[in-house]
């Protein structure tokens, strides 16, 4: 009995989605922001904390306070002085 090798599956990352309202040269005005276009800001950093401190340094905490809620902005902070945890390894069960 003779089994097929199939071929490897490769994967291929995707690639990262573009954004048309995160242009680095465009003042962001939040009064001007839709409500669809802050929700999408909110979604982007609530993935990627790292929006909200390149929003800190650009506009001012105040601002990203007003664009994410004072509350998402000092969690990231508080989360971003704890350092890495890894909870995805165990050392349960080696001997």
């Amino acid at each position: 009995m003779s089994l097929a090798v199939c071929p490897a599956a490769v994967v291929v990352p995707a690639p990262e989605p573009k954004f048309a309202d995160a242009d680095d040269d465009q003042e962001l005005v939040l009064e001007k922001l839709t409500r669809e276009q802050v929700l999408d800001w909110r979604n982007r950093a609530d993935a990627d904390h790292q929006l909200v401190f390149d929003h800190i340094d650009r506009y001012g905490e105040l601002s990203a306070q007003r664009l994410f809620t004072r509350a998402f902005v000092a969690q990231v902070q508080r989360l971003s002085g704890l350092g890495h945890l890894g909870l995805g390894y165990t050392t349960w069960g080696q001997a």
